[in-house]
Protein backbone atom coordinates (compact mmCIF):
# COMPACT_ATOMS: atom_id res chain seq x y z
CA UNK A 1 0.00 0.00 0.00
CA UNK A 2 2.88 2.35 0.75
CA UNK A 3 4.35 1.95 -2.75
CA UNK A 4 0.94 2.52 -4.31
CA UNK A 5 0.45 5.76 -2.41
CA UNK A 6 3.97 6.95 -3.13
CA UNK A 7 3.43 6.39 -6.83
CA UNK A 8 0.09 8.20 -6.80
CA UNK A 9 1.48 11.33 -5.18
CA UNK A 10 4.96 11.27 -6.74
CA UNK A 11 5.93 14.56 -8.44
CA UNK A 12 2.73 16.25 -7.23
CA UNK A 13 2.94 19.92 -6.34
CA UNK A 14 0.24 19.42 -3.71
CA UNK A 15 -2.14 16.64 -2.63
CA UNK A 16 -5.49 17.38 -0.99
CA UNK A 17 -5.31 15.35 1.07
CA UNK A 18 -2.75 12.55 1.35
CA UNK A 19 -4.90 10.68 3.87
CA UNK A 20 -7.93 10.88 1.58
CA UNK A 21 -5.94 9.61 -1.39
CA UNK A 22 -4.61 6.76 0.73
CA UNK A 23 -8.17 5.79 1.67
CA UNK A 24 -9.33 5.98 -1.96
CA UNK A 25 -6.50 3.73 -3.15
CA UNK A 26 -7.29 1.20 -0.40
CA UNK A 27 -10.79 0.65 -1.79
CA UNK A 28 -11.76 -2.03 -4.30
CA UNK A 29 -12.02 0.53 -7.13
CA UNK A 30 -12.01 4.28 -7.73
CA UNK A 31 -12.89 6.84 -10.40
CA UNK A 32 -10.66 9.72 -11.41
CA UNK A 33 -10.73 12.41 -14.03
CA UNK A 34 -8.66 15.09 -15.71
CA UNK A 35 -10.16 17.96 -17.66
CA UNK A 36 -8.72 20.32 -20.24
CA UNK A 37 -10.32 23.10 -22.27
CA UNK A 38 -9.51 22.91 -26.01
CA UNK A 39 -8.22 26.43 -26.58
CA UNK A 40 -4.63 26.94 -27.78
CA UNK A 41 -2.05 24.62 -29.39
CA UNK A 42 -1.57 21.31 -27.57
CA UNK A 43 2.01 21.18 -26.25
CA UNK A 44 4.17 18.56 -24.60
CA UNK A 45 3.74 19.87 -21.02
CA UNK A 46 0.29 18.26 -21.02
CA UNK A 47 2.17 15.01 -20.55
CA UNK A 48 2.73 15.90 -16.88
CA UNK A 49 -0.89 15.30 -15.75
CA UNK A 50 -1.42 12.66 -18.44
CA UNK A 51 1.47 10.61 -17.05
CA UNK A 52 -0.25 10.69 -13.67
CA UNK A 53 -3.43 9.36 -15.27
CA UNK A 54 -1.47 6.42 -16.65
CA UNK A 55 -0.10 5.63 -13.19
CA UNK A 56 -3.57 5.76 -11.62
CA UNK A 57 -5.05 3.54 -14.32
CA UNK A 58 -2.32 0.98 -13.68
CA UNK A 59 -3.51 0.89 -10.06
CA UNK A 60 -6.94 -0.18 -11.23
CA UNK A 61 -8.64 3.21 -11.36
CA UNK A 62 -11.28 4.06 -13.97
CA UNK A 63 -10.30 7.29 -15.69
CA UNK A 64 -12.19 9.92 -17.67
CA UNK A 65 -10.53 12.60 -19.79
CA UNK A 66 -12.86 15.57 -20.08
CA UNK A 67 -12.63 17.80 -23.13
CA UNK A 68 -14.19 20.87 -21.56
CA UNK A 69 -15.55 22.49 -24.72
CA UNK A 70 -17.99 24.87 -23.02
CA UNK A 71 -15.16 26.01 -20.75
CA UNK A 72 -13.09 26.88 -23.81
CA UNK A 73 -15.79 29.41 -24.75
CA UNK A 74 -16.35 30.70 -21.21
CA UNK A 75 -12.63 31.57 -21.04
CA UNK A 76 -12.86 34.92 -22.85
CA UNK A 77 -14.33 33.21 -25.95
CA UNK A 78 -10.96 31.63 -26.78
CA UNK A 79 -12.90 28.97 -28.67
CA UNK A 80 -16.10 29.85 -30.48
CA UNK A 81 -19.12 27.57 -30.50
CA UNK A 82 -18.40 26.88 -34.17
CA UNK A 83 -14.86 25.65 -33.38
CA UNK A 84 -15.68 23.57 -30.31
CA UNK A 85 -15.93 20.21 -32.05
CA UNK A 86 -12.90 20.77 -34.29
CA UNK A 87 -10.65 21.75 -31.41
CA UNK A 88 -12.04 19.00 -29.18
CA UNK A 89 -11.24 16.47 -31.90
CA UNK A 90 -7.72 17.91 -32.19
CA UNK A 91 -7.14 17.71 -28.43
CA UNK A 92 -8.52 14.19 -28.23
CA UNK A 93 -6.25 12.91 -31.00
CA UNK A 94 -3.23 14.69 -29.48
CA UNK A 95 -3.96 13.04 -26.13
CA UNK A 96 -4.55 9.63 -27.68
CA UNK A 97 -1.27 9.99 -29.53
CA UNK A 98 0.91 10.90 -26.56
CA UNK A 99 -0.76 8.26 -24.38
CA UNK A 100 -0.20 5.58 -26.99
CA UNK A 101 -1.51 2.16 -25.95
CA UNK A 102 -2.60 3.62 -22.60
CA UNK A 103 -5.32 5.71 -24.30
CA UNK A 104 -7.68 2.73 -24.59
CA UNK A 105 -7.95 2.64 -20.80
CA UNK A 106 -9.70 6.01 -20.66
CA UNK A 107 -13.14 7.32 -21.45
CA UNK A 108 -13.07 10.54 -23.50
CA UNK A 109 -16.01 12.85 -22.89
CA UNK A 110 -17.11 16.29 -24.12
CA UNK A 111 -18.43 18.61 -21.42
CA UNK A 112 -21.26 19.67 -23.73
CA UNK A 113 -22.72 16.16 -23.61
CA UNK A 114 -23.97 16.64 -20.05
CA UNK A 115 -23.40 20.21 -18.84
CA UNK A 116 -26.78 21.41 -20.12
CA UNK A 117 -28.78 18.66 -18.40
CA UNK A 118 -31.54 19.84 -16.07
CA UNK A 119 -30.01 18.32 -12.94
CA UNK A 120 -26.59 19.81 -13.74
CA UNK A 121 -28.04 23.28 -14.38
CA UNK A 122 -30.11 23.14 -11.19
CA UNK A 123 -26.95 22.30 -9.22
CA UNK A 124 -25.24 25.19 -10.96
CA UNK A 125 -27.99 27.52 -9.74
CA UNK A 126 -27.62 26.17 -6.20
CA UNK A 127 -23.87 26.77 -6.10
CA UNK A 128 -24.19 30.16 -7.83
CA UNK A 129 -26.51 31.26 -5.01
CA UNK A 130 -23.80 30.48 -2.45
CA UNK A 131 -20.64 31.86 -4.07
CA UNK A 132 -19.85 35.57 -4.11
CA UNK A 133 -18.63 37.26 -7.28
CA UNK A 134 -15.31 38.06 -5.61
CA UNK A 135 -14.82 34.44 -4.59
CA UNK A 136 -15.66 33.15 -8.07
CA UNK A 137 -13.35 35.67 -9.71
CA UNK A 138 -10.51 34.79 -7.36
CA UNK A 139 -11.03 31.08 -8.01
CA UNK A 140 -10.63 31.49 -11.76
CA UNK A 141 -7.90 34.15 -11.68
CA UNK A 142 -5.03 31.79 -12.60
CA UNK A 143 -6.98 29.93 -15.27
CA UNK A 144 -9.28 32.32 -17.10
CA UNK A 145 -7.98 35.29 -19.07
CA UNK A 146 -9.32 38.30 -17.20
CA UNK A 147 -9.16 41.69 -18.86
CA UNK A 148 -10.82 44.75 -17.39
CA UNK A 149 -14.27 44.34 -15.89
CA UNK A 150 -15.14 40.69 -15.20
CA UNK A 151 -17.55 38.94 -17.56
CA UNK A 152 -20.25 36.65 -16.22
CA UNK A 153 -18.57 33.78 -18.09
CA UNK A 154 -15.46 34.18 -15.94
CA UNK A 155 -17.59 33.68 -12.85
CA UNK A 156 -19.46 30.69 -14.29
CA UNK A 157 -16.26 28.92 -15.37
CA UNK A 158 -15.15 27.71 -11.90
CA UNK A 159 -18.69 26.71 -10.92
CA UNK A 160 -19.05 24.39 -13.91
CA UNK A 161 -15.64 22.90 -13.22
CA UNK A 162 -16.58 22.22 -9.61
CA UNK A 163 -19.73 20.39 -10.73
CA UNK A 164 -17.75 18.23 -13.14
CA UNK A 165 -16.32 16.44 -10.11
CA UNK A 166 -19.83 15.36 -9.12
CA UNK A 167 -21.17 14.54 -12.57
CA UNK A 168 -18.12 12.47 -13.47
CA UNK A 169 -18.44 10.74 -10.10
CA UNK A 170 -14.77 11.43 -9.42
CA UNK A 171 -13.23 10.12 -6.23
CA UNK A 172 -9.96 11.70 -7.30
CA UNK A 173 -9.18 14.63 -9.62
CA UNK A 174 -5.86 15.21 -11.37
CA UNK A 175 -5.07 18.78 -12.33
CA UNK A 176 -2.39 21.37 -12.83
CA UNK A 177 -1.54 23.46 -9.77
CA UNK A 178 -3.01 26.51 -11.56
CA UNK A 179 -6.47 24.97 -11.03
CA UNK A 180 -6.07 24.78 -7.26
CA UNK A 181 -8.25 27.79 -6.37
CA UNK A 182 -11.18 26.39 -8.36
CA UNK A 183 -11.09 22.99 -6.74
CA UNK A 184 -10.60 24.42 -3.26
CA UNK A 185 -13.79 26.38 -3.79
CA UNK A 186 -15.31 23.02 -4.70
CA UNK A 187 -14.20 21.62 -1.34
CA UNK A 188 -16.38 24.31 0.23
CA UNK A 189 -19.44 23.88 -1.99
CA UNK A 190 -19.81 20.33 -3.37
CA UNK A 191 -21.40 18.97 -0.22
CA UNK A 192 -24.21 21.53 -0.66
CA UNK A 193 -25.23 19.67 -3.84
CA UNK A 194 -25.08 16.26 -2.19
CA UNK A 195 -21.59 15.17 -3.20
CA UNK A 196 -18.36 14.62 -1.31
CA UNK A 197 -15.93 17.52 -1.38
CA UNK A 198 -13.46 15.70 -3.62
CA UNK A 199 -9.77 14.80 -3.37
CA UNK A 200 -7.11 16.25 -5.64
CA UNK A 201 -3.63 15.64 -7.01
CA UNK A 202 -2.19 18.90 -8.31
CA UNK A 203 0.71 18.56 -10.73
CA UNK A 204 3.36 21.24 -11.32
CA UNK A 205 3.56 23.44 -14.42
CA UNK A 206 6.60 23.13 -16.66
CA UNK A 207 8.93 26.15 -16.79
CA UNK A 208 9.13 28.04 -20.08
CA UNK A 209 11.81 26.80 -22.46
CA UNK A 210 12.98 30.43 -22.62
CA UNK A 211 13.76 30.51 -18.90
CA UNK A 212 13.25 33.65 -16.87
CA UNK A 213 11.00 32.04 -14.28
CA UNK A 214 7.87 32.02 -16.46
CA UNK A 215 5.71 28.95 -16.95
CA UNK A 216 5.21 27.27 -20.30
CA UNK A 217 2.37 28.86 -22.23
CA UNK A 218 0.45 27.81 -25.32
CA UNK A 219 0.18 31.48 -26.27
CA UNK A 220 3.98 31.86 -26.52
CA UNK A 221 5.37 29.71 -29.37
CA UNK A 222 8.94 30.20 -28.13
CA UNK A 223 8.15 28.72 -24.71
CA UNK A 224 6.89 25.28 -25.76
CA UNK A 225 6.90 22.42 -28.24
CA UNK A 226 3.68 21.37 -29.95
CA UNK A 227 3.05 17.65 -30.04
CA UNK A 228 2.75 17.91 -33.84
CA UNK A 229 6.18 19.51 -34.31
CA UNK A 230 8.66 17.70 -36.55
CA UNK A 231 11.74 15.97 -35.08
CA UNK A 232 13.93 18.66 -36.66
CA UNK A 233 11.86 21.40 -35.03
CA UNK A 234 11.94 19.66 -31.64
CA UNK A 235 15.72 19.30 -31.85
CA UNK A 236 16.15 22.95 -32.80
CA UNK A 237 13.88 24.19 -30.00
CA UNK A 238 15.48 22.04 -27.30
CA UNK A 239 18.96 23.07 -28.43
CA UNK A 240 18.07 26.73 -27.74
CA UNK A 241 16.28 26.02 -24.44
CA UNK A 242 17.38 27.41 -21.10
CA UNK A 243 19.39 24.76 -19.22
CA UNK A 244 22.03 26.14 -16.81
CA UNK A 245 24.75 23.70 -15.79
CA UNK A 246 24.34 22.21 -12.33
CA UNK A 247 21.13 24.15 -11.68
CA UNK A 248 17.76 22.38 -11.35
CA UNK A 249 15.82 25.51 -10.35
CA UNK A 250 13.29 26.55 -13.01
CA UNK A 251 15.20 24.40 -15.50
CA UNK A 252 12.76 23.28 -18.23
CA UNK A 253 15.05 20.53 -19.55
CA UNK A 254 15.75 18.77 -16.24
CA UNK A 255 12.09 19.33 -15.31
CA UNK A 256 11.09 17.59 -18.53
CA UNK A 257 13.29 14.69 -17.50
CA UNK A 258 11.61 14.50 -14.07
CA UNK A 259 7.97 15.04 -14.97
CA UNK A 260 7.69 13.71 -18.53
CA UNK A 261 10.50 11.30 -19.42
CA UNK A 262 11.12 9.33 -16.22
CA UNK A 263 7.43 8.49 -15.51
CA UNK A 264 7.23 6.80 -18.94
CA UNK A 265 10.53 4.93 -18.90
CA UNK A 266 11.98 2.56 -16.31
CA UNK A 267 15.44 3.95 -16.95
CA UNK A 268 17.00 6.57 -19.16
CA UNK A 269 20.18 6.69 -21.15
CA UNK A 270 22.40 9.72 -21.65
CA UNK A 271 24.51 9.01 -24.71
CA UNK A 272 28.00 10.50 -24.74
CA UNK A 273 31.15 9.99 -26.78
CA UNK A 274 33.83 7.88 -25.13
CA UNK A 275 36.16 10.87 -24.86
CA UNK A 276 33.54 12.53 -22.64
CA UNK A 277 33.14 9.48 -20.40
CA UNK A 278 30.80 7.29 -22.43
CA UNK A 279 27.08 6.61 -21.95
CA UNK A 280 25.37 7.08 -18.60
CA UNK A 281 22.32 5.12 -17.45
CA UNK A 282 20.00 6.21 -14.64
CA UNK A 283 17.34 4.11 -12.95
CA UNK A 284 15.79 6.92 -10.88
CA UNK A 285 15.24 10.63 -11.29
CA UNK A 286 17.05 11.27 -8.01
CA UNK A 287 20.20 9.62 -9.38
CA UNK A 288 20.01 11.76 -12.49
CA UNK A 289 19.41 15.02 -10.63
CA UNK A 290 22.24 14.33 -8.20
CA UNK A 291 24.64 13.79 -11.10
CA UNK A 292 23.41 16.89 -12.93
CA UNK A 293 23.71 19.07 -9.84
CA UNK A 294 27.28 17.85 -9.36
CA UNK A 295 27.91 18.87 -13.02
CA UNK A 296 28.80 15.32 -13.95
CA UNK A 297 26.57 15.69 -17.00
CA UNK A 298 26.84 18.45 -19.58
CA UNK A 299 23.58 20.31 -20.37
CA UNK A 300 23.93 19.56 -24.07
CA UNK A 301 24.08 15.82 -23.37
CA UNK A 302 20.85 16.11 -21.39
CA UNK A 303 19.25 18.18 -24.15
CA UNK A 304 20.17 15.53 -26.72
CA UNK A 305 18.65 12.82 -24.54
CA UNK A 306 15.46 14.77 -23.87
CA UNK A 307 15.14 15.47 -27.58
CA UNK A 308 15.23 11.76 -28.46
CA UNK A 309 12.73 10.78 -25.77
CA UNK A 310 10.33 13.57 -26.73
CA UNK A 311 10.49 12.66 -30.40
CA UNK A 312 9.60 9.08 -29.46
CA UNK A 313 6.74 10.11 -27.16
CA UNK A 314 5.24 12.61 -29.61
CA UNK A 315 5.61 10.59 -32.83
CA UNK A 316 2.18 8.84 -32.67
CA UNK A 317 0.34 12.17 -32.43
CA UNK A 318 2.42 13.69 -35.22
CA UNK A 319 1.85 10.64 -37.42
CA UNK A 320 -1.92 10.84 -36.90
CA UNK A 321 -2.03 14.41 -38.19
CA UNK A 322 0.35 13.61 -41.03
CA UNK A 323 -2.23 11.04 -42.10
CA UNK A 324 -5.08 13.48 -41.47
CA UNK A 325 -3.57 16.79 -42.64
CA UNK A 326 -6.92 18.46 -43.23
CA UNK A 327 -7.63 18.51 -39.46
CA UNK A 328 -4.29 20.11 -38.60
CA UNK A 329 -4.60 22.61 -41.44
CA UNK A 330 -7.99 23.74 -40.16
CA UNK A 331 -6.69 23.90 -36.58
CA UNK A 332 -3.64 25.95 -37.55
CA UNK A 333 -5.89 28.48 -39.28
CA UNK A 334 -7.95 28.95 -36.13
CA UNK A 335 -4.84 29.55 -34.01
CA UNK A 336 -3.65 32.23 -36.41
CA UNK A 337 -6.79 34.31 -35.83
Amino acid sequence: MKDKLETAIANAEEVVTVDEVKEILAGPSFNFYYGTAPTGPFHFAYLIPLNKLVELSEMGGEGTILLADYHAHLDDQKTSFELMELRSKYYEECIRGVLGEHARKFKFLRGSTYQHRRDYVEDLYKIAAKVTTNRAKRASSEVVRQRGEAKVSELLYPLLQILDVKYLQADLTVSGIDQRNIYMLGRETLESVDYKKGSYIFMPLLPSLKGGGAKMSASDPLSHIRVTDSPASIKKTIKKAYCPAGDLEQNPITSTMRYIVFPRYNKILIERKEKFGGDLEFNTIDEFEKAYKAEEIHPMDVKNSVTEYLIELLTPARKYFENNPEILEEIEKTFEK
